[in-house]
């Protein structure tokens, strides 16, 4: 087999070249021993058949005025921040630094400086990161090692060598369970690749899985692995075609085209799955994304929702599901003309038929990474930002009110990756310290503290056309120790109850007991001065009632 060689190619400057295969393109070359890039874009000409309806755009509101604000910054000489990660508990971020100074480096929420590094070797790789819930355990896929560590030391506890392969490949995407104990890991090759199922005390795999895609275009490298928050299933993707796997076995449940009505026209971005597993949604070039929901062994088909086409196909070219799959995020890439750009942030109700809820226009050019809080209730987003500077480059949003950012960071550069704490209290993002568009180097990394005090008790909407239903939603996680979280919704503003009872029917402890208006809402449950067991919770609101276990 061949060894994978990424896409960083000695290109000339045109637009788009036209023997490359939609998608993104990077450039590298070398000014004053000084390795330099910028990204080139290759879209796909819209020939006007089967034009969707068009959505209007929505108007850029003003910030809310809330006490955000960033922790701290930092700005890398040569190096670019290629990826990041944040530890569920939000204490800990790890960046994968590549094009000069290959190293990852682990940070706290004090300050930049960071807690230790580990330099990889040179190269054109990425350095591909993940981390677990509480930080404890960081790992790596870098070039011929698959790696982990504990925040304690930057010296690596498990190292998996491609070398030993007889075809060797690359260490791309992977990602490690809540607990760290369990990692899902990609070596990538041209024509096909292979998924590792790792415990984190042997270097043996549980079990291997060879992907052979069927569809050629874009090549058989992996191009996302994302793990559910229960760790119970992973969806890999490659430029074509998504499989869901079991975490544990590598069994594969269900698979399909990324764009079944186009299979040539993929994506180099991740697929999404929610918390629980029961939702998964893939995105493409054709700027298509396809919602699914989880029925018994298999996924059924949901909805999907194209981005307006101009003279090319505009892009989907990020997406993320909140824990419980009740809300989709989307990021787009829109060409305004042959050479201007700009970015959309969309935010679906999975029950919504394909309607956007909300959508921000603005972003300037490609939002290229999403990231929601558990709850959903806080969304980031990373863009590319303005080539000229003239729009910010990283939105936060409190997802329930709507299209207005609480907070935004504006740089000189382009946000790459970005990664948000379970709670929403920490938002991490880290990119290049030029416009992914421009020939240069050097990086950024931004620590972002969000103010969520509105959020652990009622979470209102901006607009009473984003609730329909009465609905008591699933708590999560669940099961849980000691803290949870249950999300009601409420048609109509009215008296409402929410009490948790024990299995002899005796009130626990009462949530709420006011009267509501409509909206969503989010109430976190802290049982730890309760015995451990089976408990239930009702919600009554007017004549209506419904009633969960947990």
């Amino acid at each position: 087999m061949f060894k994978l060689v990424l896409f960083l190619l000695i290109l000339s400057s045109t637009s788009f070249a036209q023997d490359l295969f939609p998608g993104k393109h990077k450039v590298v070359t070398t000014e004053n021993g000084i390795a330099v890039s910028k990204v080139i874009v290759v879209p796909e000409r819209f020939n006007q058949f089967g034009v969707p309806g068009i959505e209007a755009n929505s108007i850029v509101q003003t910030d809310m005025p809330l006490s955000s604000s960033v922790r701290w910054s930092y700005f890398e000489p040569a190096a670019v921040g290629e990826k990041c990660v944040i530890s569920g508990n939000g204490k800990y971020s790890v960046v994968g630094w590549m094009l000069n100074n290959h190293r990852i480096s682990l940070h706290d929420n004090s300050s930049s400086v960071p807690l230790w590094e580990y330099v990889t070797g040179q190269g054109s790789y990425i350095n591909f990161v993940s981390i677990s819930d509480t930080g404890g355990v960081i790992a790596l896929g870098s070039n011929l090692n698959i790696l982990m560590f504990t925040n304690a030391s930057n010296t690596p506890f498990f190292n998996f060598d491609l070398t030993q392969l007889g075809d060797t490949g690359i260490a791309t995407n992977l990602d490690l369970s809540r607990n760290g104990q369990f990692l899902v890991a990609s070596v990538s090759r041209n024509d096909s690749s292979t998924i590792f199922g790792f415990n984190s005390t042997s270097t043996t795999p549980v079990w291997k899985k060879r992907l052979q895609p069927t569809i050629t275009t874009g090549g058989g490298s992996v191009q996302g692995v994302r793990m559910s928050g229960n760790d119970s299933l992973v969806i890999v993707n490659t430029y074509a075609e998504f499989y869901v796997m079991n975490s544990y076995t590598g069994q594969i449940i269900y698979s399909g085209l990324i764009n079944p009505s186009s299979p040539s026209s993929g994506t180099q971005s991740p697929q999404a799955i929610s918390g629980d597993g029961s939702v998964i949604a893939t995105i493409n070039y054709s700027g298509i994304l396809r919602v699914y929901q989880r029925s018994g062994s298999t996924y059924n088909f949901l909805w999907q929702n194209q981005e307006p086409p101009g003279q090319f196909f505009n892009w989907y070219t990020s997406v993320d599901i909140n824990y419980n799959g009740e809300y989709i995020a989307a990021g787009t890439l829109n060409f305004v003309t042959s050479s201007s750009y700009d970015g959309k942030v969309k935010v679906f109700k999975r029950s919504g038929s394909g309607t956007p809820q909300w959508t921000f226009a603005g972003c300037g050019d490609e939002v290229n990474a999403l990231s929601f809080s558990q709850s959903g209730s806080i969304l980031a987003a990373a863009s590319w930002g303005d080539f000229n500077g003239a729009s910010p480059d990283l939105f936060i949003f409190k997802t329930f009110f709507g299209n207005i950012p609480l907070f935004r960071v504006e740089t000189p550069g382009s946000f790459f990756a970005c990664g948000t704490s379970t709670d929403g209290r920490t938002v991490v993002a880290s990119g290049k310290a030029v416009h992914a568009r421009q020939f240069g180097s050097g990086g950024i990394m931004f620590n972002v503290e969000i103010d969520t005090s509105e959020i652990p008790t009622s979470i209102a909407t901006s607009g009473s056309e984003l609730v329909d239903n009465f609905e008591l939603q699933q708590n999560y996680p669940n099961p849980f120790n000691p803290e949870t979280t249950i999300e009601f919704e409420l048609p109509e503003k009215n008296f409402t109850s929410l009490i948790i009872y024990n299995v002899r029917g005796q009130i626990v402890e009462t949530l709420s007991s006011t009267v509501l208006n409509k909206g969503i809402y989010s109430v976190s449950w802290n049982a730890a001065d309760f015995p451990s067991g089976v408990y239930f919770y009702t919600l009554s609101s007017g004549n209506l009632t419904q009633t969960k276990k947990l």
